[in-house]
């Protein structure tokens, strides 16, 4: 069962409670109802679902709102309750890690900027409930060398490149990927706005989310991210459509603000000045493959190939979104599917 592979009934259910979570308030009468309809079977499959978009943290903030007359299935309560304490001991976990790194860069004159993980959760009203990957950290080019000798000296034994030219080592357990780009973007696109700021991190959570329907799919998570980044984030509206512009994707961007309007109640959702586009194309992205694309079909068939092989499905899902890609980003799409293909082609030749 992937992505959304649930009846209309089911989808709807589980989109209501993922926005009562996502913006910690009650269901609504005519939702509530939908609720209480719910067999066990059908509690177990949206709390699959909530594990394969990656926002168990959110379904079990709104199974909190739920009044009494909700009677839950023990094994998903218990999945939550335990989800809640699991998720918040992650986040400790990198919290922590974070300030270390943080400490230890600072002690080398380098001033570490995060993205996405941490910065993404502190946009929620309990960011412990959001869930984390990996620690993403940028130094500008005239400060990454620096960044990643220091880090390889006393952070690391080993340090491996990506094809984008970003580092990645382990520390503390967790995985730390050190970048000096810190947008998906042509180094041509004019007028970016400066690492750190509201637009900044608007166009960096816009821009990642576009990168990953171009490959291999992306989920909820990530798309909660950004409804939660228009309602918190005090940007100039002006400021950032200029910047959506300048990187050619302006029309990509009113794709996903009605996405997070329909879906996830993102009232606040810029570019609604013009007419508004269908969400159903990116309805179809998220509900195939969840977090990722890793939970669709082929993908899980994948897993089991060598590391070549599982390289060529990615870089066929690459290929098989270009009619999306390019109706909706046709620039954008053309660095980002160019970087992608790259990519997977420097991997077969160091294969």
């Amino acid at each position: 069962m992937a992505g959304f592979a649930f009846d209309d009934r089911l989808t709807a259910v589980f989109l209501s409670l993922v926005r009562s979570g996502l913006w910690e308030r009650p269901l609504s009468g005519d939702e509530l109802s939908l609720v209480q309809t719910l067999q066990e079977g059908e509690w177990e499959c949206i709390w699959k679902m909530a594990v394969r978009q990656t926002v168990t943290g959110l379904l079990a903030a709104a199974l909190e709102h739920l009044p009494d007359t909700v009677e839950l299935p023990r094994n998903v309560e218990y999945a939550a309750y335990a989800g809640i304490d699991r998720l918040a001991g992650e986040h400790h976990r990198q919290v922590q890690a974070v300030e270390e790194l943080t400490a230890f860069f600072r002690g080398q004159g380098l001033e570490p900027l995060y993205m996405k993980g941490l910065e993404a959760a502190r946009l929620y009203p309990r960011p412990q409930l959001r869930e984390l990957g990996d620690i993403d950290v940028f130094f500008p080019e005239n400060a990454f060398e620096k960044a990643w000798e220091a880090a390889r000296g006393h952070l690391a034994d080993a340090l491996q490149s990506a094809p984008d030219g970003s580092m990645h080592f382990r520390f503390r357990g967790l995985d730390v990927d050190m970048h000096h780009n810190y947008y998906d973007l042509p180094s041509s696109v004019p007028d970016l706005p400066e690492p750190g700021t509201p637009e900044a991190q608007l166009l960096l959570l816009n821009v990642h989310i576009l990168k990953h329907v171009c490959g291999a799919g992306v989920g909820l998570r990530q798309l909660c991210d950004m409804a939660r980044a228009y309602a918190v984030l005090d940007y100039s509206e002006p400021h950032y459509r200029r910047c959506l512009e300048s990187a050619r994707i302006l029309h990509w961007s009113r794709l996903l603000s009605s996405f997070l309007r329909e879906h996830l109640g993102a009232a606040d959702a810029p570019l609604f000045d013009a007419p508004v586009l269908s969400p159903v194309p990116l309805e179809k992205i998220v509900k195939k493959g969840g977090n990722f694309g890793h939970y669709s079909a082929s993908r899980q068939v994948a897993l089991g190939w060598s590391p070549f092989f599982r390289k060529l499905h990615t870089l066929g899902h690459v290929l098989r979104a270009i009619p999306f890609s390019f109706r909706y980003a046709p620039g954008e799409s053309i660095y980002l599917l160019k970087s992608l293909i790259l990519g997977q082609l420097d991997v077969f030749s160091k294969g």
